[in-house]
């Protein structure tokens, strides 16, 4: 009887060390996904609001954008959702890293007076931060904000910019808008002015839902109902 009541006992034994070493890996994975998407919101919140941008800003990017991350490579992306998925992966690939990545200058802003300003560095964002006096940030903070819209709405393409000389280009795509905006400024970097869109356009919010922008004054109305409807 003893021999048959033993191996039962160490059964019963292993099985529970099992079990409890496997819950044990599973809150590890679990307390891991959670670190890392606390460092994604606190990054991604801190990118907005640096550059009072997204739903809760003044201002909202125009995509592609660059990231330089702390181990020296970079990354291109397209969109909020890509921006996302992309600072996942290098923090999932960087799990001690502390530091996080930053947006490479130059980035382009589209204002809500319809103007897309090109800013070259730091001191030229915390000027254009403190030109606009509204403060949508005030009652948000950077928990749960992946659950938040991440922007109010952006252009749908094709679109034109017109140029303070009075030419106007019509752009295809992201890309092709970025690269007229670079070469533009390139070549006039003593112009007044700043390009802007040519109204009436298209845009997408994100529940992807469309409407037609008539003037800058309608630009100003949905930024402020965005960030009142937040």
């Amino acid at each position: 009887m003893r021999n048959s009541v033993f191996p039962a006992l160490m059964m019963m034994v292993l099985m529970t060390i099992g079990l409890f070493t496997s819950c044990e890996k599973d809150s590890d994975l679990t307390t891991s996904v959670v670190d890392i998407d606390n460092y994604v919101d606190s990054t991604m919140y801190d990118m907005q609001r640096n550059a009072n941008c997204g739903r809760f800003g003044c201002y909202e990017l125009v995509f592609p954008i660059t990231l330089n991350f702390p181990d020296g490579t970079s990354a291109e992306v397209d969109s909020y959702e890509d921006l996302r998925e992309t600072l996942y992966a290098w923090k999932e690939a960087n799990p001690e890293a502390g530091e996080r990545p930053e947006l490479a200058f130059p980035i382009d802003l589209l204002t809500e007076d319809g103007e897309v300003v090109t800013v070259e560095n730091r001191e030229e964002l915390g000027e254009l931060r403190r030109a606009c006096r509204r403060d949508y940030w005030r009652n948000h903070g950077p928990r749960g904000h992946r659950n938040r819209p991440m922007f109010c709405f952006k252009p749908i393409y094709p679109l034109s910019l017109t140029f303070p000389d009075g030419t106007i280009t019509e752009v295809e795509d992201l890309q092709e808008m970025k690269d007229v905006l670079r070469t533009w400024k390139s070549e006039n970097r003593d112009a007044e002015g700043r390009p802007k869109f040519v109204f009436p356009m298209e845009v997408e919010y994100e529940d992807g839902t469309t409407a037609t922008v008539e003037s800058p004054a309608d630009i100003r109305r949905l930024k402020e109902e965005c960030a009142e409807g937040a």
